[in-house]
């Protein structure tokens, strides 16, 4: 469907064109002394479906290496248990790809860009998959060995700074844990503000998901820097909507997409002095200029270093 926008020359500005961002090691020009949480990040929702063969499903077009490259920091990794391993779905559609796939991925990332750091969301997207599951969720994410990888963090810590996080991979811990956790932060703990309104009864309806969205970068962007908490706006919604829908608005038009409608909020604001920062924006389908305008947020960080 994303190349049937294209081909008619109606995409948005803000949409499907990942691929031509190339912003690789943004995170080297940032101080290590930065917090996460005063940072600019743009992010994927359920990254791992762009080949799910649904337009029900699919929230994105572009693999995980390319939106890596492009500048995209935040990870939306839905697993399920099946036959004691972990294998991507969104609901109940299955990606094609297991975790050890999107680990992998992610490990020749960071190999080979040791600034960057990854934030993963790993959510339980269900209860496990077929007959021969013996594992918990926790304990097939154990099997991984993810070692010095994965950053290792206390509920009784602050939010980590840049340089304690760099080639490494965050969780945002979305799945029970009894016996190792934590894992990570908690997802919708008490240090993580969360927008995601995402059950949109029609295109008609997105106005009400821009509210949010804007409340949520308004938020974000007028808040102390205390490092109190993390911020998270999902520029997605679906039901009563497709994702693509959502994100680029319809065909003919009659309603602008969110992408257009976030991305160009964050370009008006970029240099206004009372604004500081996005937190994570969560994107369906992105598109370059979408990308470079969140990280645009980040360079009164790298003129403080130069």
């Amino acid at each position: 469907m994303c190349i049937i926008y294209l081909l008619l020359s109606i995409a948005p500005c803000m949409v499907f064109d990942a691929d031509l961002a190339h912003n690789p090691t943004w995170m080297a020009d940032i101080p290590d002394d930065v917090f996460l949480s005063s940072l600019s990040i743009p992010g994927t929702h359920d990254t791992m479906t762009y080949e799910i063969g649904s337009e029900v499903l699919q929230c994105q077009n572009w693999n995980l290496t390319t939106q890596l490259e492009a500048g995209i920091r935040y990870f939306d990794i839905r697993a399920r248990v099946r036959d004691d391993e972990l294998h991507i779905y969104h609901a109940n559609g299955y990606t094609g790809f297991s975790f050890e796939d999107v680990v992998g991925y992610m490990n020749d990332f960071l190999d080979r860009n040791p600034s960057e750091t990854i934030i993963m969301r790993l959510k339980q997207e269900g209860n496990g998959i077929g007959d021969n599951n013996t594992l918990s969720f926790e304990a097939a994410f154990n099997k991984y060995p993810l070692g010095d990888r994965l950053y290792n963090y206390s509920a009784s810590d602050p939010l980590p700074t840049l340089g304690s996080l760099r080639s490494k991979i965050f969780v945002l811990q979305n799945f029970p844990a009894w016996r190792g956790g934590p894992y990570g932060l908690k997802w919708e703990g008490h240090q993580m503000i969360l927008e995601d309104i995402w059950i949109i009864p029609d295109i008609y309806h997105l106005s009400e998901k821009w509210t949010a969205i804007r409340d949520a970068l308004e938020l974000a962007a007028t808040a102390p820097l205390d490092n109190k908490v993390l911020y998270l706006a999902h520029i997605s919604a679906s039901v009563g909507v497709l994702p693509i829908e959502a994100a680029a608005g319809p065909m003919n038009r009659t309603v602008t997409g969110m992408n257009d409608m976030t991305g160009q909020w964050i370009k008006d604001f970029e240099d206004n002095e009372d604004t500081t920062r996005t937190g994570i924006v969560i994107i369906d389908f992105p598109g370059k200029k979408f990308i470079d305008a969140i990280l645009r947020w980040n360079k009164s960080y790298t003129k403080k270093q130069a």
